[in-house]
């Protein structure tokens, strides 16, 4: 009679998550567009994600991962995934790093631009 292996705790099964690494490519500002930026991911320093999406839609602030589209046989338009999170705390954690990248990039370019109108107010040249 063979053998049974004991069953792993699900302590044990649990896996951690791999360091996440996000940087924002582009603040969009164009008036009516709820994209507000896009993204980037390196995970693991294994795996690249590009085309993370940060969307303002009426219930509040969410990401979007990379999609492809195509039409059914009605001529309906599909979204489908590229990429997702395959448990709930690796899509936690990637949608915290991305939204902790897109309120720092958003803090850099008020910051720049305070600067920018202080100078001008100032009325000093700025140096190339």
């Amino acid at each position: 009679m063979a053998d049974k292996k004991p069953a792993a705790s699900k302590a044990a099964q649990k896996k951690s998550v791999p360091s996440i690494q996000v940087r924002i490519d582009r603040l969009n500002d164009y008036e009516g567009s709820n994209i507000k930026a896009f993204a980037s991911a390196n995970i693991g320093g294994a795996f690249a994600i590009h085309g993370i999406r940060v969307v303002d839609s009426q219930k509040g602030m969410f990401v979007a991962m990379p999609q492809s589209s195509h039409k059914d046989g009605n001529g309906n338009t599909k979204y489908s995934d590229i990429f997702h999170a395959v448990t709930a705390e690796a899509r936690s954690e990637l949608n915290e790093k991305v939204m902790d990248a897109y309120e720092q990039a958003l803090a850099e370019q008020q910051d720049k631009a305070a600067e920018e109108s202080e100078i001008e107010e100032q009325g000093i040249e700025p140096t190339m």
